[in-house]
């Protein structure tokens, strides 16, 4: 499983690449920072869509051949199959868009540029229709996904283009300027996309419930990942703006990819979630496959299939959650002493980890 995971995590990097390069440069210069990028992030991403997208039709075809044939198997899964023909559409675009991207210089002309982001925009609707949120309604969970899922590559697009192709931080400000209200749209619209897409898999009164199953753990973990990263995005988008304006001197650019890491790990978190069994029904889930192995380990109680989780807050949990509070307090503390980024990052996982195992520890 941990090959599927991954595959799914460097997926949405590559679609994250793809739209954070074609939106960049529909931006004038003097307000973003100057970039050192050229089509070839474009071309790799493509190919890496492509091949990356058909990870859940090789775990597909793996699970199914032994009964009917390899060839047979094949013709059944890309022809009746949504994930399937999802696929086969995602191939059939990234053909004609990488033919594109080859032989127009792209990043010249924004009619370029926007013919690029209509192929883009294709390929996250062939995602969507391959998702589990499409596969469980009739129209509004594909709708929904495509929405979520773009509003995430905008942001962390522009997020990963800025921190990792920029060859100065000028003009930092001026992108700032524009960036963080777009990201806050974008905050927006995952949230609220996020929430109705959870809900057809699990009901908000049995939230708490399905972290009994890995599908709720991941969950839980992918929404704990959020804290650090609105602290980064708190860093990125108040204090160092504050500091620019002042004309203090400043780099940004680390706390942008520290800012990109912990999207990053959200995008692992999210990787986990896609292949998880979604809890139509938790008991019965319980019964069949037993409960999270994380979930046994911290909890350490009996476990009915029938039971509903509380809070019974006690002193090793109330512990563990005001350990949460401190680290995150300490990502906002290293920025103010000038220590490195990266251990911000490292402070915001240990929030994370803080803030689950103190939730873990005080359920019954």
């Amino acid at each position: 499983m941990i090959w599927i995971y991954t595959t799914e995590t460097l997926l949405y990097l590559c679609f994250s690449l793809l739209m954070g390069s074609l939106l960049i440069h529909l931006v004038p210069d003097h307000r973003k920072p100057k970039l050192q990028i050229n089509k070839r992030v474009l071309q790799i991403s493509i190919l890496g869509i492509v091949v990356l997208s058909a990870a859940p039709v090789i775990r597909l075809i793996l699970f199914l051949y032994e009964d009917i044939g390899l060839i047979l198997t094949i013709q059944n899964v890309i022809g009746e199959f949504e994930v399937g023909q999802a696929w086969s559409i995602t191939l059939i675009l990234s053909i004609f868009f990488y033919l594109f991207i080859s032989v127009t210089p792209v990043f010249e002309k924004k009619v370029f540029i926007g013919i690029s982001l209509l192929f883009t925009l294709g390929l996250l609707m062939a995602l969507g229709w391959g998702s589990h949120a499409a596969s469980l309604t009739d129209w509004s969970g594909f709708v929904f996904h495509t929405l979520h899922f773009t509003a995430v590559t905008v942001w962390m697009g522009i997020l990963l283009t800025v921190s990792w192709f920029s060859i100065s931080s000028q003009n930092w400000l001026p992108f700032l300027k524009w960036f963080t209200p777009v990201a806050l749209i974008c905050l927006t619209v995952i949230g609220a996309s996020g929430i109705f897409i959870m809900t057809l898999a699990v009901e908000i009164v049995e939230y708490q419930d399905a972290w009994m199953m890995p599908y709720g753990q991941a969950i839980l973990i992918k929404h704990l990942l959020v804290i650090p990263l609105l602290l980064f995005a708190f860093i990125n988008g108040i204090l160092i703006r504050r500091k620019l304006q002042r004309g203090d001197e400043i780099n940004p650019i680390p706390w942008a990819k520290a800012e990109s890491l912990t999207l990053l790990f959200i995008f692992a978190a999210t990787g986990v979630l896609g292949q998880q069994e979604p809890p139509h029904s938790i008991e019965a889930y319980l019964k069949g496959n037993g409960a999270s192995k994380l979930f046994e380990y911290l909890h350490g109680g009996p476990i009915d299939p029938a039971m509903h989780l509380q809070f019974d807050f006690n002193l090793l949990g109330l512990f563990f959650l005001m350990l949460g509070f401190a680290f995150g307090a300490l990502v906002i503390y290293c920025y103010k002493q000038k220590v490195p980024a990266y251990l911000s990052v490292i402070m915001g996982l240990f929030c994370v980890l803080a803030f689950h195992v103190g939730l873990m520890s005080s359920i019954q």
